[in-house]
Protein backbone atom coordinates (compact mmCIF):
# COMPACT_ATOMS: atom_id res chain seq x y z
CA UNK A 1 0.00 0.00 0.00
CA UNK A 2 1.47 3.25 -1.18
CA UNK A 3 1.78 5.81 1.89
CA UNK A 4 1.02 9.64 1.07
CA UNK A 5 4.51 10.50 1.48
CA UNK A 6 6.06 7.47 -0.27
CA UNK A 7 8.59 9.68 -2.49
CA UNK A 8 10.42 10.43 0.63
CA UNK A 9 10.99 7.33 2.09
CA UNK A 10 14.19 7.50 2.64
CA UNK A 11 16.77 5.29 4.48
CA UNK A 12 18.93 5.53 7.47
CA UNK A 13 22.12 6.55 5.80
CA UNK A 14 21.31 10.10 3.72
CA UNK A 15 24.03 12.49 2.92
CA UNK A 16 24.68 15.86 4.38
CA UNK A 17 22.56 17.47 7.21
CA UNK A 18 19.71 19.10 7.13
CA UNK A 19 19.76 19.18 3.36
CA UNK A 20 17.31 21.38 1.92
CA UNK A 21 16.29 21.89 -2.13
CA UNK A 22 13.30 22.21 -4.34
CA UNK A 23 12.12 20.39 -7.09
CA UNK A 24 9.90 21.57 -9.97
CA UNK A 25 8.15 17.86 -11.10
CA UNK A 26 7.85 14.69 -10.34
CA UNK A 27 10.18 13.25 -12.99
CA UNK A 28 13.24 15.11 -11.41
CA UNK A 29 13.00 13.35 -7.94
CA UNK A 30 15.04 10.29 -9.01
CA UNK A 31 18.11 12.62 -10.04
CA UNK A 32 17.43 15.05 -6.93
CA UNK A 33 17.78 11.71 -4.18
CA UNK A 34 21.27 11.41 -3.17
CA UNK A 35 22.01 7.72 -2.07
CA UNK A 36 21.55 4.42 -3.86
CA UNK A 37 19.24 3.48 -0.91
CA UNK A 38 16.73 6.16 -1.80
CA UNK A 39 16.63 5.30 -5.72
CA UNK A 40 15.76 1.86 -4.12
CA UNK A 41 13.61 3.60 -1.88
CA UNK A 42 12.11 5.44 -4.71
CA UNK A 43 11.47 2.62 -7.14
CA UNK A 44 9.97 0.38 -4.50
CA UNK A 45 7.47 2.71 -3.33
CA UNK A 46 6.62 4.39 -7.49
CA UNK A 47 7.69 1.38 -9.42
CA UNK A 48 6.33 -1.30 -7.41
CA UNK A 49 9.84 -3.35 -6.78
CA UNK A 50 9.57 -5.29 -4.07
CA UNK A 51 11.41 -4.18 -0.59
CA UNK A 52 13.91 -5.78 1.19
CA UNK A 53 12.68 -8.11 3.73
CA UNK A 54 14.99 -6.36 7.00
CA UNK A 55 12.59 -8.13 9.35
CA UNK A 56 13.35 -11.50 8.23
CA UNK A 57 9.78 -12.46 8.16
CA UNK A 58 10.84 -14.75 5.27
CA UNK A 59 12.07 -17.35 8.05
CA UNK A 60 15.23 -19.66 7.47
CA UNK A 61 14.18 -22.96 6.89
CA UNK A 62 16.03 -24.22 10.13
CA UNK A 63 13.08 -22.32 11.98
CA UNK A 64 9.70 -21.75 12.13
CA UNK A 65 7.12 -19.35 13.37
CA UNK A 66 6.13 -21.32 16.54
CA UNK A 67 9.31 -22.10 17.40
CA UNK A 68 10.31 -18.68 17.72
CA UNK A 69 7.11 -17.20 18.91
CA UNK A 70 7.36 -19.95 21.85
CA UNK A 71 10.81 -19.20 22.51
CA UNK A 72 10.26 -14.93 22.81
CA UNK A 73 6.72 -14.21 23.90
CA UNK A 74 6.22 -14.08 27.37
CA UNK A 75 2.91 -16.22 28.62
CA UNK A 76 1.23 -13.38 29.79
CA UNK A 77 0.91 -11.78 26.16
CA UNK A 78 -1.68 -13.57 24.22
CA UNK A 79 -2.23 -11.16 21.31
CA UNK A 80 -1.59 -13.19 17.77
CA UNK A 81 1.56 -12.06 16.52
CA UNK A 82 1.45 -10.36 13.67
CA UNK A 83 5.14 -10.36 12.21
CA UNK A 84 7.53 -13.26 13.35
CA UNK A 85 10.82 -12.66 11.95
CA UNK A 86 14.83 -14.16 12.23
CA UNK A 87 17.97 -13.17 10.07
CA UNK A 88 21.65 -14.64 10.39
CA UNK A 89 23.58 -12.93 12.67
CA UNK A 90 27.03 -12.14 10.44
CA UNK A 91 30.27 -14.05 11.27
CA UNK A 92 28.38 -16.33 13.89
CA UNK A 93 27.72 -19.22 12.22
CA UNK A 94 23.62 -21.28 13.40
CA UNK A 95 23.15 -17.72 15.41
CA UNK A 96 19.98 -15.85 14.33
CA UNK A 97 18.45 -12.67 15.75
CA UNK A 98 14.64 -12.60 15.90
CA UNK A 99 11.73 -10.77 16.70
CA UNK A 100 8.03 -11.44 17.24
CA UNK A 101 5.75 -8.55 17.11
CA UNK A 102 1.75 -8.24 18.72
CA UNK A 103 -0.63 -5.94 19.01
CA UNK A 104 -1.24 -3.10 16.75
CA UNK A 105 -2.21 -3.42 13.52
CA UNK A 106 -3.05 -6.46 11.93
CA UNK A 107 -2.32 -6.85 8.26
CA UNK A 108 -4.78 -7.90 6.64
CA UNK A 109 -5.38 -11.60 4.30
CA UNK A 110 -3.24 -9.57 1.35
CA UNK A 111 -0.66 -7.48 3.32
CA UNK A 112 2.88 -7.90 4.09
CA UNK A 113 3.46 -8.86 7.59
CA UNK A 114 4.90 -5.69 9.81
CA UNK A 115 5.44 -4.40 13.38
CA UNK A 116 3.05 -1.47 13.27
CA UNK A 117 0.98 0.80 15.14
CA UNK A 118 0.45 3.41 12.70
CA UNK A 119 -2.94 4.84 14.45
CA UNK A 120 -5.64 3.05 12.23
CA UNK A 121 -8.54 5.06 13.71
CA UNK A 122 -10.09 2.39 15.51
CA UNK A 123 -8.83 0.12 18.65
CA UNK A 124 -6.20 -1.56 18.80
CA UNK A 125 -3.93 -3.68 21.12
CA UNK A 126 -0.86 -1.94 22.02
CA UNK A 127 1.98 -2.75 19.74
CA UNK A 128 4.67 -5.31 21.46
CA UNK A 129 8.06 -5.75 19.96
CA UNK A 130 10.28 -8.94 21.80
CA UNK A 131 13.83 -9.78 20.76
CA UNK A 132 16.05 -12.20 21.21
CA UNK A 133 19.50 -14.42 20.06
CA UNK A 134 18.33 -18.06 18.84
CA UNK A 135 21.63 -20.92 18.28
CA UNK A 136 20.16 -23.47 16.02
CA UNK A 137 22.60 -26.69 16.42
CA UNK A 138 21.86 -29.76 13.87
CA UNK A 139 19.98 -32.40 15.74
CA UNK A 140 18.99 -30.42 18.79
CA UNK A 141 15.67 -27.33 19.09
CA UNK A 142 16.55 -23.89 18.78
CA UNK A 143 17.79 -22.44 21.93
CA UNK A 144 17.54 -19.44 23.72
CA UNK A 145 21.44 -17.64 24.04
CA UNK A 146 20.32 -15.69 26.55
CA UNK A 147 16.76 -14.19 28.05
CA UNK A 148 15.09 -12.30 25.28
CA UNK A 149 14.01 -8.46 26.15
CA UNK A 150 10.69 -6.24 24.72
CA UNK A 151 11.78 -3.15 22.82
CA UNK A 152 11.38 0.04 25.41
CA UNK A 153 10.32 2.54 22.18
CA UNK A 154 10.63 5.55 23.64
CA UNK A 155 13.34 8.03 21.76
CA UNK A 156 13.86 11.61 23.12
CA UNK A 157 13.30 13.31 20.16
CA UNK A 158 14.52 16.65 21.92
CA UNK A 159 18.18 15.13 22.70
CA UNK A 160 18.88 15.11 18.48
CA UNK A 161 21.72 16.20 16.77
CA UNK A 162 19.65 16.41 13.24
CA UNK A 163 17.52 19.65 13.70
CA UNK A 164 14.47 18.16 12.69
CA UNK A 165 12.28 16.00 15.02
CA UNK A 166 8.43 14.60 14.41
CA UNK A 167 5.73 16.92 14.83
CA UNK A 168 4.40 15.00 17.71
CA UNK A 169 7.60 16.18 19.70
CA UNK A 170 6.49 18.95 20.65
CA UNK A 171 3.38 17.87 22.34
CA UNK A 172 5.03 15.11 24.00
CA UNK A 173 6.33 15.38 27.61
CA UNK A 174 9.50 15.78 27.16
CA UNK A 175 10.05 14.97 23.53
CA UNK A 176 10.17 11.14 24.25
CA UNK A 177 8.30 9.23 21.45
CA UNK A 178 7.21 5.61 20.59
CA UNK A 179 7.42 4.80 16.56
CA UNK A 180 4.93 3.89 14.55
CA UNK A 181 6.65 1.08 13.07
CA UNK A 182 9.73 -1.27 13.22
CA UNK A 183 11.04 -1.70 10.07
CA UNK A 184 13.95 -3.86 10.16
CA UNK A 185 17.39 -5.20 11.71
CA UNK A 186 20.73 -3.19 11.95
CA UNK A 187 23.01 -5.89 11.83
CA UNK A 188 26.28 -3.43 11.29
CA UNK A 189 29.62 -4.61 13.11
CA UNK A 190 28.69 -2.82 16.65
CA UNK A 191 31.23 -4.74 19.05
CA UNK A 192 30.58 -2.60 21.79
CA UNK A 193 33.09 -4.48 24.04
CA UNK A 194 36.04 -7.09 23.77
CA UNK A 195 33.58 -10.52 22.82
CA UNK A 196 30.54 -8.41 22.66
CA UNK A 197 28.40 -7.74 19.46
CA UNK A 198 25.52 -5.26 19.44
CA UNK A 199 22.45 -5.95 17.26
CA UNK A 200 20.21 -2.83 15.99
CA UNK A 201 16.63 -2.38 15.26
CA UNK A 202 14.72 0.68 13.12
CA UNK A 203 12.08 2.38 14.25
CA UNK A 204 9.81 4.84 11.96
CA UNK A 205 7.75 8.07 12.71
CA UNK A 206 5.85 8.68 9.78
CA UNK A 207 4.13 12.62 9.34
CA UNK A 208 1.34 13.25 6.63
CA UNK A 209 0.69 16.80 5.32
CA UNK A 210 -1.41 17.87 2.66
CA UNK A 211 0.86 17.13 -0.52
CA UNK A 212 3.52 15.86 1.27
CA UNK A 213 4.71 14.30 4.29
CA UNK A 214 8.10 13.47 6.74
CA UNK A 215 10.03 10.15 7.49
CA UNK A 216 11.88 9.83 10.84
CA UNK A 217 13.90 6.63 11.74
CA UNK A 218 15.97 6.15 15.36
CA UNK A 219 18.30 3.41 15.66
CA UNK A 220 17.47 0.75 19.22
CA UNK A 221 20.91 -1.11 20.09
CA UNK A 222 20.88 -4.18 21.96
CA UNK A 223 23.60 -6.34 23.34
CA UNK A 224 23.65 -9.57 25.97
CA UNK A 225 24.60 -8.23 29.50
CA UNK A 226 24.23 -10.53 32.28
CA UNK A 227 22.70 -13.47 29.79
CA UNK A 228 20.51 -10.85 29.42
CA UNK A 229 19.21 -9.28 25.92
CA UNK A 230 19.50 -5.52 27.14
CA UNK A 231 18.30 -2.62 25.37
CA UNK A 232 21.56 -0.15 25.61
CA UNK A 233 21.04 2.89 23.52
CA UNK A 234 18.05 4.52 21.57
CA UNK A 235 18.86 7.46 19.37
CA UNK A 236 17.25 9.38 16.38
CA UNK A 237 19.32 8.84 13.45
CA UNK A 238 17.56 10.38 10.57
CA UNK A 239 14.72 12.42 8.77
CA UNK A 240 13.65 13.49 5.38
CA UNK A 241 10.83 15.95 4.70
CA UNK A 242 8.56 17.01 1.89
CA UNK A 243 6.76 19.93 1.47
CA UNK A 244 4.19 20.98 -1.28
CA UNK A 245 4.90 24.05 -3.05
CA UNK A 246 3.99 26.32 -5.76
CA UNK A 247 1.85 24.98 -8.63
CA UNK A 248 3.02 25.36 -11.90
CA UNK A 249 1.09 26.02 -15.47
CA UNK A 250 1.42 22.79 -16.99
CA UNK A 251 -0.07 21.02 -14.28
CA UNK A 252 3.37 20.64 -11.98
CA UNK A 253 4.38 21.39 -8.54
CA UNK A 254 7.06 22.51 -6.54
CA UNK A 255 8.43 19.98 -3.60
CA UNK A 256 10.49 21.69 -0.60
CA UNK A 257 12.81 18.46 -0.04
CA UNK A 258 14.88 18.96 3.13
CA UNK A 259 16.85 15.50 5.01
CA UNK A 260 19.43 14.85 7.74
CA UNK A 261 21.36 11.62 8.75
CA UNK A 262 23.48 10.55 11.14
CA UNK A 263 25.94 8.01 11.29
CA UNK A 264 27.15 5.83 14.95
CA UNK A 265 31.17 4.76 15.37
CA UNK A 266 33.00 2.78 17.35
CA UNK A 267 35.53 4.44 18.98
CA UNK A 268 38.79 2.82 20.64
CA UNK A 269 38.53 4.62 23.82
CA UNK A 270 36.82 2.62 26.54
CA UNK A 271 34.74 3.65 29.83
CA UNK A 272 34.09 1.14 32.12
CA UNK A 273 34.85 -1.91 29.87
CA UNK A 274 32.79 -0.78 26.87
CA UNK A 275 33.31 1.22 23.71
CA UNK A 276 32.81 5.26 23.29
CA UNK A 277 29.91 5.52 20.49
CA UNK A 278 30.76 8.73 18.29
CA UNK A 279 27.53 10.03 16.72
CA UNK A 280 28.08 12.50 13.97
CA UNK A 281 25.82 14.23 11.05
CA UNK A 282 26.75 12.78 7.89
CA UNK A 283 29.20 15.71 6.42
CA UNK A 284 30.22 16.89 9.67
CA UNK A 285 28.71 19.53 10.94
CA UNK A 286 27.29 18.35 14.91
CA UNK A 287 28.70 15.02 17.38
CA UNK A 288 28.04 13.90 20.17
CA UNK A 289 29.66 10.96 21.92
CA UNK A 290 27.99 7.96 23.97
CA UNK A 291 29.64 6.58 27.58
CA UNK A 292 28.82 3.31 28.54
CA UNK A 293 27.35 3.16 32.31
CA UNK A 294 27.78 0.17 34.38
CA UNK A 295 25.07 1.29 36.99
CA UNK A 296 22.29 2.28 34.33
CA UNK A 297 23.68 -0.98 31.98
CA UNK A 298 23.12 1.51 28.83
CA UNK A 299 24.72 4.27 26.89
CA UNK A 300 24.23 7.49 27.99
CA UNK A 301 25.36 10.82 25.94
CA UNK A 302 28.56 12.33 27.51
CA UNK A 303 27.76 15.03 30.08
CA UNK A 304 24.92 13.27 31.77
Amino acid sequence: MLKPWFLFLLPLLLTGPALGQTVHSLDQVPGALKTPEAKAAFAQQIEGQPAPDSLGARLPPVLTAAQIDGLLVPAGDTSPANLVGARPMPGQPGVFVAIVCTGGNAPGPSDDKTCDQTDSGSPQPAMHAYVGLIQVVAGAPPRLLARPAELDGRVDWQDTILGDAPDGADDAGGGVLTPDAITGFDLAPYVVAPGERAFGLLGEWNVGYAGGGAQYHALYLFAVEDGVVTQILATPMSFSKMLAGDWHKDGTRDHDLSEGANVLVVTKHMTDGHFDLLQKTRGGGASRVFRWSAAAKRYEPDGR
